[in-house]
């Protein structure tokens, strides 16, 4: 009878003890994960896109790129996990434990325990392909897709300082910020209004003629 006993005291104990369970993983960019100080395995969730895949005997290694930051954050998974849908251009969202990398590349990586394909990419019909560098001109016909490229997304970011400062500037020395109408002579479904603009000879000087020598109809939008 006394072992009974102690067997259904230990039985309720364990039934009311708690169990334990993982802190939930804290999203963060690739520029976070980047700049992190002490990677101690904290549990953490990024999304982003697939830059590279590389697959070993035993390891995986993934290049992931949220548009943060130009250095992709490299997570290192177990090979025997599925990477048919693990292509250049895909999107993914990767949980696991943000640790010291030991290769002198990168300080960090993300050790996966959990990857989880958002949208799958086709690299036949993706316009953008794997260590290929695209010219300008191919790259201007895909505009939602150039900013991805390290020379676009390097531009973009000096466009974006210098209209920061630019502004900031004139911010602080009282001007305000407004949009002007612009003329131009496509039609931009209603927004603004439709007009003739004729030549007339008489009092008019030569360069006028020869810039506006055909009958033009503008659209002045607000």
């Amino acid at each position: 009878m006394l072992g009974v006993r102690c067997l259904l005291r230990s039985v309720r104990f364990c039934s009311s003890a708690p169990f334990p369970k993982h802190k939930p993983s804290a999203k963060l960019s690739v520029r976070d994960a980047l700049g992190a100080q002490n990677a101690s395995g904290e549990r953490i969730k990024i999304q982003g896109w697939i830059r590279s895949v590389r697959s070993q005997k035993e390891v995986l290694f993934l290049h992931v790129n949220d548009g943060s930051s130009l250095e992709s954050l490299q997570v290192v998974a177990d090979s025997g996990l599925d990477s048919r849908e693990l292509n250049f251009g895909s999107s993914v969202e990767v949980q696991g434990q943000l640790i010291k990398s030991p290769s002198k590349r990168q300080n960090v990586e993300l050790k996966a325990e959990k990857i989880k394909v958002i949208g799958n990419c086709d690299a036949k019909d993706f316009p953008i392909k794997y260590k290929e560098r695209h010219p300008l001109e191919y790259l201007r016909q895909y505009p939602h897709f150039r900013c991805r490229t390290n020379v676009l997304g390097s531009i973009l970011r000096i466009r974006s300082e210098a209209t920061a400062a630019i502004h900031s500037f004139f911010k602080d020395s009282g001007f305000v910020h407004i949009h002007t109408p612009i003329i131009t002579s496509n039609d931009s479904e209603g927004a603004g209004e439709l007009f003739q603009l004729e030549v007339k000879a008489k009092g008019t000087s030569l360069c006028w003629l020869k810039l506006f020598s055909l009958v033009m109809w503008l659209l002045l939008l607000f």
